[in-house]
């Protein structure tokens, strides 16, 4: 398997005003196999069903970020 991310990057680091974002996630999968493709394409849905990193990338969802500076909390 092939996992191709695109990421687009703007701004300046200078200037504060940099930022970052995923543009699409290609990916590309070759399998030799005896078995039927009807079956193989059934354990690849089971496989996309069950991957947090394809869950994350289609499904928005909440982050918390916690830092912490010498013991104290950082805003």
């Amino acid at each position: 398997m092939v996992v191709t991310p695109r990421f687009e990057q703007t701004g300046s680091i200078g200037a504060d005003t940099i930022a970052s974002k995923l543009v699409d996630v290609e990916t590309s999968l070759d399998i030799e196999s005896d078995a039927s493709a009807e079956d193989v394409s059934k354990l690849i849905k089971t496989a996309e069903r069950m991957c947090f990193l394809m869950d994350a990338i289609r499904n928005p969802h909440p982050v918390q970020n916690t830092v912490r500076l010498n013991d104290e909390a950082l805003g």
